[in-house]
């Protein structure tokens, strides 16, 4: 065999090979794509925390020892979210018992250093002696009283004020993703109609926040001297996402019902099984609201000690 051949040949191979090699690792030509749709709620539900200082807030927090809170007069199911026109918000109710609550703030309180009178002992003592609340909290030696003008839990509907953010990426026939990928217009909607069906699903879905409304009150000469709202939403149902395996043959594309399994015959450190409970979703809902409702209280206490900016 001539040179030449030898070196056409050798050529040959090497480009064979890289062909076997691209397309074991899923390569551009392959035809199956994954196509990702993102529901993205606006900003302003992921807004940072409220925060005014007043002057005298910062001449006097040094001195701040012992605190106390009050809660709204009347627990009802109307409040600040409710009162403000935003069609976005479907109002959920305020639990007439609101002491589950106010236990998380005097917590999340205690935890930031400062002594803490219970809510029910001023609420108490002004009761039982008819007198205002801030000369009860001044009998009990109370230097800050925080006011709680709202302390509520907001069910948003998640198509609500949101929009879909679409991504598509080359992928393997068991779903893997590889590189993003660009398609042309007439793909795309072939695309975003075989996702829409998931999308809607999700829709159906609701969204948690948890809103509160506080003001700190130097109990001495009655000046409101701080404040911080909050309306903060829940972050395991934040931009839920619907995703499908798309297969295309030329021209025709259409939704991988049934992924072929991966093939991993090799030592496994463990797995993952999927498991459905029938817990009652009201319970469920009422317990990411507490459990927001303690990350809020946490950082209105971080903020008003001064251990957070």
């Amino acid at each position: 065999m001539s040179a030449r051949r030898r070196a056409t040949v050798a050529r040959g191979a090497r480009v064979a090979l890289a062909a076997c090699v691209a397309a074991a690792a899923g390569c551009a030509s392959a035809p199956y794509y994954v196509v990702e749709s993102r529901l993205v709620q606006s900003a302003r539900f992921a807004a940072a925390p409220d925060v005014t200082a007043s002057p005298a807030y910062r001449e006097l927090v040094a001195r701040v020892a012992r605190v106390g809170v009050r809660l709204p007069d009347v627990c009802a199911d109307r409040g600040i979210s409710a009162g403000s026109g935003d069609a976005s918000f479907q109002q959920g109710v305020l639990r007439t018992r609101c002491g589950v609550e106010m236990a998380q703030l005097e917590r999340a309180l205690t935890k930031a250093g400062y002594e803490v009178v219970s809510w029910d002992a001023v609420q108490q003592k002004a009761r039982r002696e008819e007198k205002p609340v801030l000369a009860a909290a001044r009998e009990l030696r109370v230097d800050v009283l925080l006011q709680v003008n709202a302390l509520e839990r907001v069910d948003l509907d998640a198509g609500r004020d949101a929009r879909w953010e679409r991504r598509y990426y080359r992928a393997t026939r068991t779903g893997e993703r590889r590189d993003p990928a660009r398609v042309a217009a007439a793909r795309a909607d072939r695309f975003e109609e075989l996702v829409r069906a998931r999308e809607e699903r999700l829709l159906g879905g609701r969204r948690i926040a948890a809103t509160i409304n506080v003001s700190a009150i130097w109990v001495e000469t009655g000046a409101a001297i701080w404040f911080y709202e909050w309306t903060h939403l829940d972050d395991a149902s934040v931009d839920p996402t619907a995703e499908v395996l798309v297969r295309c043959e030329d021209e025709r594309c259409e939704e991988v019902v049934e992924r072929d399994p991966a093939a991993n015959d090799g030592p496994r450190e463990g797995s993952i099984v999927g498991v459905s409970t029938s817990g009652d979703p009201a319970d469920e809902g009422q317990a990411i609201f507490h459990a927001l409702v303690r990350e809020v209280v946490t950082d209105l206490a971080e903020r008003f000690a001064g251990r957070r900016g």
